[in-house]
């Protein structure tokens, strides 16, 4: 069941990398809901946004021979309740443009659930990795 969950995250994620509506919607309940810290400190609720949002990033991510977004999945843990499952990791994204490659991470709780017609998302909190303000320097 491990599997077929992180199968169903790296549908997800790759679908919003590649701008594939369809799959991006295939793997995400109606109702998703969002934290999203570097969008906005508001929570997003529904999925029109995230499409809308896919089409932007296809846009201005898109074009340029060799150009790609990219994805790991660092250190999952995925823990299943029933038909609920959470899977909490760090996302590592690289993207390769204009013959530079640009990177990026931040920590992800992701919820699903088991519908009849399989596994989706309904809700997703992503947080920055950055060190805590009250930590010592390194």
């Amino acid at each position: 069941m491990e599997d077929e969950i992180l199968d169903v995250l790296n549908r997800n994620l790759a679908a919003i990398w590649n701008g594939d509506l369809q799959a991006y919607q295939q793997t995400c309940a109606q109702d998703v809901s969002f934290f999203e810290w570097y969008v906005t400190t508001q929570r997003i609720d529904g999925l029109d946004f995230h499409l809308r949002e896919i089409q932007v990033h296809a846009e201005a991510l898109g074009g340029g021979a060799g150009a790609r977004t990219e994805h790991e999945v660092l250190q999952p843990r995925v823990q299943v309740y029933g038909d609920t499952a959470i899977v909490t990791y760090t996302l590592l994204v690289r993207s390769v443009r204009d013959a530079a490659v640009t990177r990026t991470q931040h920590n992800e709780s992701r919820v699903f659930h088991r519908f009849d017609d399989g596994w989706k998302l309904v809700h997703c909190h992503k947080s920055p990795c950055w060190r805590a303000p009250h930590d010592p320097p390194l």
